[in-house]
């Protein structure tokens, strides 16, 4: 009896909205990014030192997030895939408006008959921090929750959905005969009855349909791939506190059970590639984040192939990420009293820091190496600075390139 109770519960969970597969083509081109943090520049236009303190935040060149949003666009429509993913954290802090004009940007797609599948990352639903800057104060926004996210949002994903999840914004899209995406939500916000907080995980609920969703696959004889905003493998030993979602180790082995290849994660702002359980976690970095990288996947029933490819704007993306490292490392590294062993060493971990951000430092290993100041990490002035000789060092352990991925089943 309390089977049957807990089956009817699946199904009242589950909306059917779409039940014919989004393409009839055995190979699909899939392009995927994360992380836009888009700000509208009215929420900025007054404010004199807004861009003075994102040069010295995380790398995001939010000042120039128009100017990306629309090359990335732009190049979509060059690409003419079959599907984009954006795997969370479209907003900068949640504004409504900020949600509401993005939308507006990847729905001029649906004119070129491009599809778009959006999930929430943490900072876009039920956020405290929705703000405008003003010339001497912040000044309170509109943030939105679950139910304004799906209607801003309800042609960009939830219009192709197979199944959606009524108790967070988790559905699925049969994407062809051979595989079905699930798109799930891992955030915290009123509709999974969680309170702020920036770390991932599933509610029971979610894992409920979840894993009714991967038996429905199985038994459909298609193969299952999965996106969501937190990680499932870890991607740092020193730095993946908030990053993974919960219970990753035991919602990995359900990927596992139904053989999920593959998840398309973000969250972390690094491009990087890891295995957990048997299942690659790709992590895309932020499209704000030199050197403004999305990626592309083509899938088939018998392979995969995953690669990056960067955007050009006015701005060197490059530079301006490393200008804000340089800036962000500054207060830390004045411990060196000698100037200039000071500045040899910023110089090491500012270019490491840019490399392994874009995936590829295991390309530049010989060449950090090799510059004046990297012998100083492993003397006095390393001990100095703990905290970044163990980050220089996880950083370096490396072995693969993460801005590409190719396997056969």
């Amino acid at each position: 009896m309390k089977k049957i109770f807990y089956l009817l519960i699946i199904c009242l969970l589950i909306t059917a909205c779409h039940y014919k597969p989004l393409k009839d083509k055995n190979e699909l081109k899939i392009v995927i990014t994360s992380d836009i943090h888009y700000f509208l520049k009215e929420y900025y236009k007054d404010c004199e030192w807004f861009e003075e303190s994102i040069l010295n935040s995380d790398g995001k060149m939010v000042t120039y997030c128009d100017e990306i949003v629309d090359a990335f666009i732009k190049e979509i429509g060059k690409i003419e895939p079959d599907l984009v993913i954006l795997t969370g954290d479209l907003s900068f802090y949640g504004e409504k408006g900020s949600h509401e004009e993005l939308a507006q940007k990847f729905l001029s797609l649906k004119n070129k008959g491009i599809d778009v599948a959006v999930i929430p990352g943490n900072h876009d639903i039920d956020s405290i921090y929705a703000k405008a800057y003003g010339q001497d104060d912040f000044i309170k926004l509109e943030n939105i929750n679950a139910q304004t996210f799906k209607q801003i949002y309800k042609d960009l994903g939830y219009h192709i959905a197979y199944h959606q999840h009524n108790q967070s914004l988790s559905y699925s899209i049969q994407l062809n005969q051979d595989y079905t995406l699930l798109m799930m939500d891992s955030t915290a916000h009123q509709l999974t009855g969680s309170d702020f907080d920036v770390g991932g995980y599933f509610t029971e609920s979610t894992m409920a349909w979840l894993e009714n969703e991967l038996e429905l696959i199985k038994n459909d004889g298609k193969r299952p791939i999965v996106a969501m905003h937190h990680n499932l493998a870890v991607h740092n030993d020193l730095l993946n506190q908030g990053y993974n979602i919960k219970n990753n180790e035991i919602i990995a082995q359900l990927f596992k059970k139904y053989n999920v290849p593959f998840v398309l994660s973000g969250h972390i702002h690094c491009q990087n590639i890891k295995k957990i359980n048997g299942i690659y976690d790709i992590a895309s970095s932020s499209l704000l984040n030199a050197p403004l990288q999305y990626g592309i996947m083509t899938l088939n029933k018998e392979s995969m192939k995953y690669q990056t490819q960067c955007l050009q704007i006015s701005q060197d993306a490059n530079q301006y990420f490393d200008l804000v490292s340089s800036n962000k490392f500054t207060k830390d590294f004045a411990v060196i009293t000698d100037k200039n062993v000071r500045e040899k060493m910023k110089e090491v971990i500012v270019k490491a820091n840019r490399y392994y951000f874009t995936g590829n430092i295991m390309d530049h290993i010989d060449e950090l190496r090799n510059m004046e100041g990297y012998s100083y990490y492993n003397k006095e002035e390393g001990q100095q600075l703990l905290f970044y000789k163990k980050y220089l060092e996880s950083m370096m352990k490396e072995k693969n390139n993460n801005q590409s991925l190719n396997f056969i089943y």
